[in-house]
């Protein structure tokens, strides 16, 4: 049995247009039906003397039913599953083969027409018809300076390998030394550029013949009693250096070592940098002039 509250009477005696107070409601039956799903409940009311009206005397005999039944739910008719996916009608369109004949509807000329450039492959990407070009300025192209394209050498990394005695601090340390070592790649096409702080400390004097060298790294160098050496190089005579297999294989000579360098590289070398092996080449001297004779013009 359940109680039910005030409220909830009240609400009941509103829903039927009756005011008046009702003093007693008890629930005369509750049946559940588990096996049918079926629940059923009914609502018995009896009221007091003073409510006389005929509805509130039938109101004893109505009953609420709720029936819930699960033997109505029934399968789908239609299951979806992996064996019945597919795509709706029209969305997709079968692709038209085009010269396979009239039949096809793109045949002979595949619907491009007879010849012409819209017949053929479509033009570049920055074609403006024929006109002045998209490109209305010239393309400067700047190669950068050489201290970027230089192989990067670290002081750390050159005083390692001297301590794992892959180099000799005695002797002057070249690029063709570090190359072989494995201290710098291989692929040195401009020169050997030396980077470091000048707090690294060098236990012994250091000689060394790079490209480029930064004042940090030269400062270390010097404080211990060493030297660095910026040298100068051309194109083909460091390639003698770093590879001097690549002329004695075509038995050609070594190139020889540069003269100078240009008047705008000045302050950035101290020397020019030696080819081992190669025949250094000497400028023939030009014989002056001789003078002329006086009153001949």
């Amino acid at each position: 049995h359940m109680a039910l509250t005030l409220r909830t009477i009240q609400g009941l005696a509103a829903l039927f247009g009756k005011t008046a107070p009702l003093q007693t409601l008890a629930c005369s039956q509750s049946v559940f039906s588990s096996a049918s799903c079926r629940i059923e409940s009914s609502i018995g009311c009896s009221t007091s003397s003073s409510v006389g009206d005929g509805l509130w005397q039938q109101l004893s005999c109505r009953s609420i039913s709720t029936r819930a039944n699960h033997d109505s739910l029934q399968p789908p008719a239609f299951a979806v599953g992996l064996q019945n996916l597919r795509d709706n009608p029209g969305a997709v369109k079968q692709p038209i083969r085009v010269g396979r004949g009239d039949a096809a509807r793109r045949g002979n000329y595949c619907g491009r027409g007879m010849k012409g450039q819209k017949a053929r492959s479509k033009a570049h990407v920055l074609y403006d018809g024929g006109q002045l070009g998209m490109l209305k300025f010239p393309i400067v192209r700047q190669q950068p300076p050489y201290e970027a394209l230089y192989a990067q050498l670290g002081l750390p990394r050159l005083l390692e390998y001297i301590q794992l005695g892959l180099l000799d601090p005695g002797a002057t340390i070249t690029m063709r030394d570090l190359q072989d070592t494995g201290c710098v790649p291989r692929a040195i096409k401009y020169g050997v550029r030396l980077y470091g702080k000048a707090t690294h400390r060098i236990g012994f004097p250091l000689n060394i013949e790079v490209s480029a060298c930064d004042e940090g790294a030269k400062a270390a160098v010097e404080a211990a009693g060493g030297r660095v050496a910026r040298v100068y190089y051309t194109e083909s005579s460091l390639r003698g250096l770093l590879h001097p297999e690549s002329f004695t294989r075509k038995k050609l000579p070594l190139p020889p070592p540069a003269h100078s360098w240009h008047p705008r590289h000045d302050g950035k070398f101290d020397a020019v940098g030696r080819v081992p092996g190669s025949v250094p080449v000497t400028l023939p001297q030009h014989a002056a002039k001789p003078a002329l004779p006086s009153g001949t013009s």
